[in-house]
């Protein structure tokens, strides 16, 4: 397979063996697209997640299991601040 890459492309490549972590443009193409591999798996897992999270609330709402909106609103808030305490 014979692939052209842009003006950029080279770019970022260089920038990358410049580091000296890597020792070769296929070296480079081989990481990024092991990154890429593992950046879809994880965004797939999370958006396994978030569909079952989903579904969980859509059938607590159906039982009458939910919170008021205000509620959900200052739960969320809380955390926000204390997440930004701990930073």
């Amino acid at each position: 397979m014979n692939i052209t890459l842009s003006a950029e492309q080279m770019q970022l490549i260089e920038a990358q063996l410049a580091q000296g972590q890597l020792t070769s443009p296929s070296e480079v193409i081989t990481k990024a697209l092991q990154t890429l591999a593992q950046t879809q798996k994880h965004y797939w897992e999370w958006e396994e997640e978030v569909r079952k999270s989903v579904e969980e609330a859509e059938a607590e709402l159906s039982r009458g299991e939910g919170i008021p909106l205000e509620s959900a609103i200052e739960q969320l808030q809380e955390k926000f601040r204390k997440a930004r305490e701990v930073q």
